[in-house]
């Protein structure tokens, strides 16, 4: 895989359908864990893996530049801990704000073959203790933008910092 940046970016093209996971809970780790990466970074079945560190929006969007390919991510499938839920009082547009554009949130974001996710996870948990969780999917179409889906009813709009018009 190349290196990316940094030891804790492996990065190489994504595929139309790969998982799109965070490893642990959004704010719970302080600093991004080595060993994690590297065993991300070895399997097979993972095209990339990067560390959060401005947010996923940022993470993600190199990883679409990288593939030429966009994303699809599904908020209500992002996984807050608890210190992050209480540092926002529960109010989800903050939450979402914060952990797509300004969480220092250090968690491993990862692209995964789609068919081989569920074994993947399976063995990431038996050997982290923490799950990889699913928060969307990357998808054929314009690789500058990604496409947040609020919920079964559809998108909401998120502002980044130049996109005052939202």
């Amino acid at each position: 895989m190349e290196t990316i940046d940094t030891a804790q970016s492996q990065l190489k093209p994504s595929q139309p359908g790969d998982i799109i996971c965070i490893a642990g809970a959004l704010g719970d780790s302080a600093a991004p864990c080595t060993e994690e990466c590297e065993y991300l970074a070895k399997c097979k079945h993972v095209h990339s893996v990067t560390t959060i560190y401005d947010g996923i929006d940022p993470a993600i969007k190199c990883i679409m530049e990288l593939s030429g390919l966009s994303a699809e991510i599904r908020l209500d499938n992002l996984p807050f801990g608890n210190e992050l839920i209480q540092q926002f009082d529960s109010q989800l547009s903050q939450l979402y704000l914060h952990a797509l554009h300004e969480g220092k949130v250090h968690e491993l974001l990862a692209t995964v073959q789609y068919k081989h996710f569920a074994d993947l996870n399976v063995e990431y948990k038996k050997r982290f203790g923490t799950p990889l969780h699913a928060i969307g999917r990357i998808v054929v179409g314009d690789t500058t933008r990604v496409n947040y889906i609020e919920n079964a009813f559809g998108a909401m709009p998120i502002c980044t910092p130049l996109e005052h018009f939202c």
